[in-house]
């Protein structure tokens, strides 16, 4: 499955921009979502990442379409409140569209609307939303079930609860202050890592 680590916001441009090269090599995408921080520090934090060595292909802006077509990166990742995808597609075509979904119904429709994946969550609970219910393992797998796109699963995923995911067709899951947050990113991208494998060395011997 793929990995996806997301900006927690907490951050500053160096701290962030120093744990994303620690751990890029070892994940799939890097999404940049910083909703606090002015348009020129996340252009800063994007270009510091492509200048280390950051392909472009592994980056995915969140929301700020602006600073992804300046840089030129070829992915996007919308929220809910955020532009229409259709719109987005008719203004370019080879953009890879992101989603964030939060019930079946949505899924559905932003998968015929022209998104290319869907993330869905917060699967467990998750200190981020404290005062909301995760909406669980069996949601997530009937989106999975009922879209033909990729889906990405994200809400208190810990080597701990990646297990609970057995069995469920997704495509990947995405964490954020486990990874981001955490002393050592290495370590906590690697324990990911494992679980991920034991899940799936668990569902090849069934």
């Amino acid at each position: 499955m793929e990995i996806h680590v997301i900006s927690d916001g907490k951050q500053t441009v160096s701290e962030l921009t120093k744990r994303m090269l620690m751990i890029h090599d070892e994940v799939d995408y890097i999404h940049i979502r910083e909703r606090t921080k002015s348009v020129s520090e996340i252009m800063e934090i994007v270009s510091l990442l492509l200048n280390n060595g950051v392909p472009k292909s592994k980056l995915v802006i969140n929301d700020r379409l602006d600073v992804a077509l300046l840089h030129e990166i070829p992915n996007v990742h919308l929220p809910g409140h955020s532009f229409p995808i259709e719109k987005v597609r008719r203004m370019d075509p080879s953009l890879k569209i992101g989603r964030s979904v939060h019930s079946l119904q949505e899924a559905i429709e932003c998968e015929k609307a022209g998104a290319d994946y869907l993330l869905f969550g917060h699967i467990f609970p998750t200190n981020s939303k404290p005062n909301l219910a995760p909406r669980g393992v069996q949601q997530v797998a009937e989106i999975c079930q009922s879209v033909r796109i990729p889906v990405i699963a994200i809400g208190g995923i810990i080597p701990n609860t990646i297990p609970m995911l057995s069995g469920v067709n997704l495509s990947g899951i995405a964490v954020m202050s486990y990874v981001i947050a955490s002393d050592n990113p290495q370590n906590a991208l690697q324990e990911l890592r494992l679980s991920l494998v034991e899940v799936g060395n668990h569902e090849n011997t069934i």
